[in-house]
């Protein structure tokens, strides 16, 4: 049974005080290298979207920037998407579709961990600062790619053998990203409950998800590269090849007479 694994799914300028909209291409130049400056400084990028300078956007200005004033990980980073010529940061996002005033949060690996519109609070604010799992885990399903997520009782615990099979297969072995995660560590600890993954003291837990961000299976340590497979199929996120054996094995258990 599948269920969709919830996304949780920055300063370049500082505006201080009453807010100053600036303008021009001094303005627009600045967002696209503030958030490549965010990532390279392993930060997350805040970036308000704003056509005017009304009450709600001042008010959402007030909000994100007291947040990130508190913290090293985070950076304002303001966009008008009146202008044109920062047409990455506002295609990107589709933003001229977007209700104004808006706050999209990116991790320092590029992936988007929210779309916030309108009013905004703190709470919501510090759920978008995920952890390196999380991120890596929305960056791959944004990218189009499998995910097989392995929580981990320990740094030096290796991967369960059906992972290795699963990544092996040619099938998957372009399309899959692994990611490893200390199942012991606070932030992931709290990314596995958000999945509703509970990994056992000391036991390894596989969790296999599929873009957009469907979670297809959750399986112990000893799942086989076959069972991933079989369950991969019967999700429907296989291949496109009518003729793949997992497809057919899926299509059999559910009585399909063409298999």
């Amino acid at each position: 049974m599948t269920r969709t694994v919830r996304r949780m799914m920055t300063a370049a300028a500082l505006w201080c005080g009453a807010v100053v909209w600036m303008t021009g291409a001094q303005a627009d130049e600045r967002g696209k290298e503030a958030v490549q400056a965010a990532s390279r400084a392993g930060r997350f990028a805040f970036i308000v979207f704003y056509r005017t300078g009304d009450e709600a956007t001042k008010s959402m200005h007030r909000t994100v920037r007291d947040f990130v004033a508190d913290r090293s990980d985070a950076v304002l980073v303001p966009v008008n998407v009146s202008k044109r010529s920062e047409t990455h940061l506002i295609e990107q996002f589709d933003a001229t579709r977007l209700p104004m005033p808006a706050v999209a949060v990116v991790a320092p690996n590029g992936a988007v961990c929210s779309v916030l519109p309108g009013k905004v609070s703190g709470g919501q604010l510090a759920s978008c600062i995920v952890s390196q799992g999380q991120a890596e885990c929305l960056k791959s399903l944004q990218d189009g790619k499998l995910v097989v997520l392995c929580a981990q009782p320990s740094s030096d615990a290796s991967l369960p053998r059906g992972v290795k099979e699963f990544v092996a297969d040619d099938l998957y072995r372009n399309r899959t990203r692994v990611v490893s995660v200390l199942s012991s560590e606070p932030g992931e600890s709290r990314f596995l409950r958000q999945l509703r993954v509970s990994a056992p003291e000391g036991e390894s837990v596989v969790a296999l998800m599929a873009p957009p961000g469907v979670m297809v299976g959750v399986f112990g340590a000893d799942v086989s590269g076959a069972e991933m497979a079989e369950k991969l199929a019967a999700a429907g996120k296989c291949c496109d090849d009518e003729n793949c054996r997992y497809r057919r094995t899926a299509g059999r258990r559910r009585g399909d007479p063409r298999q």
